[in-house]
């Protein structure tokens, strides 16, 4: 705390106004000292940032992860009726897919099968496989070499999210499940639960509707939105072509991909927002009237 200086016969007192001013700022600099204590400054020091730690500095990830995690989770015990009206609506919908539609759309794609449609698949699904970590990664390192942290969460909420859908919810749902790809020609109700199938639900597609979630909650815009969904679909139809997936394959995936990229996303952006970077500065007063010093805050 910066304390005026005492009355002497050759130092004149700080005036009422004065002494009212000073006292008003020291305890607004008292009020915003909730993440950090202010530090001492000397009538010559320059101005003083106060910042709370970064939470998202690379080795607190691990830390990050972990609590994204709980919350994906956890998130549920707060759902409205509205948002379980949803899950059960996308259950029904993965039901009447797998019973009515795998088989038919599957024999489709081989009716219709053409090498030019075949390379443009696999050109598609590469942004729900390496395309996709490669876009977390160099959102990431981007991010942190230019010192631009609104870039850098983009890649960590990218980065967070992939590793929680594919680790925690695709792929154990993958040997859980146990259903055999289309390629295999065991038919669209072949399941043997940790029997080694890969089919449900698709991991590509899981990928590729992060990506999209994640950019469309940074993005909020339409038509970034709008572009982001439909390559991700893109890449769900580019499995279904390469007989890799059922559409309820693709549908779960899409749905698991959503859910934990929005999650993470809207999450930890919360967090990001209640993090407060308080300014503090140090300036002395000096006339011949009076002799102090304000601190001046901003948050």
């Amino acid at each position: 705390m910066i304390r005026p200086l005492k009355a002497s016969p050759m130092r004149p007192a700080l005036s009422a106004a004065a002494l009212k001013s000073c006292a008003l700022l020291l305890g607004l600099a008292t009020l915003a000292r909730a993440e950090a204590p202010l530090v001492e400054s000397t009538p010559n020091q320059a101005p003083v940032v106060v910042v709370a730690p970064d939470a998202e500095a690379f080795p607190r990830l691990p830390a990050l992860l972990w609590t994204d995690t709980k919350q994906v989770f956890q998130s549920p015990s707060a759902w409205t009726s509205s948002d379980w009206n949803h899950l059960w609506l996308g259950a029904a919908g993965l039901v009447v897919a797998g019973v009515a539609l795998d088989s038919p759309i599957d024999k489709a794609f081989q009716r219709s099968a053409k090498p030019s449609w075949t390379n443009a698949a696999k050109n598609v699904e590469f942004l729900g496989g390496t395309g996709s970590i490669l876009i977390a990664g160099g959102a990431y390192l981007g991010g942190a070499a230019l010192d631009n942290r609104e870039v850098r969460s983009v890649g960590i909420d990218l980065g967070i999210s992939m590793a929680i859908a594919q680790l925690t919810l695709t792929i154990p749902l993958k040997n859980l499940v146990g259903r055999d790809r289309p390629s295999k020609d065991q038919g669209a109700g072949h399941f043997q639960p940790l029997g080694g199938g890969q089919s449900f639900p698709s991991g590509h597609t899981t990928q590729a509707f992060v990506l999209a979630s994640v950019i469309s909650e940074h993005a909020d815009q339409t038509w970034v939105t709008g572009l982001s969904y439909g390559l991700a679909s893109l890449v769900g139809v580019a499995r279904m072509e390469q007989r890799q997936h059922f559409l309820s394959d693709v549908l779960g995936g899409a749905i698991i991909g959503t859910y934990v990229g929005r999650t993470v996303t809207r999450y930890n952006q919360t967090q990001r927002d209640a993090t407060s970077h308080v300014k503090v500065a140090f300036q002395p007063l000096l006339s011949s009237e009076y002799k102090g010093a304000v601190v001046r805050v901003s948050f």
